[in-house]
């Protein structure tokens, strides 16, 4: 894998619907840098680690990442969810 650049994936390989099924190997010892990438943040309201608006946080969300052209294949979606509330 090069600076700057993300390991592939294969989005057939798909068995929620949602999101590709993760395949940790091509990161394995690996440092992605993001040098002079863009960066789109979205939020949602939880309870009990449930998101309530997760379709609409993804539909603004995805509309960002395609309209700044990186949809598909160069972006990289993060999730944290550091509590219950």
């Amino acid at each position: 894998m090069t600076t700057n650049e993300l390991p592939k994936y294969d989005m057939s390989d798909n068995p929620t619907g949602c999101c590709p099924r993760f395949v940790p190997e091509p990161w394995d010892n690996q440092e992605v840098t993001f040098k002079d990438k863009l960066f789109v943040k979205g939020k949602t309201v939880g309870f009990m680690h449930i998101p309530l608006n997760m379709g609409g946080m993804m539909t603004k969300t995805m509309k960002m990442i395609k309209d700044a052209g990186a949809f598909p294949g160069d972006f990289l979606l993060l999730s944290h969810d550091p509590s219950p509330w």
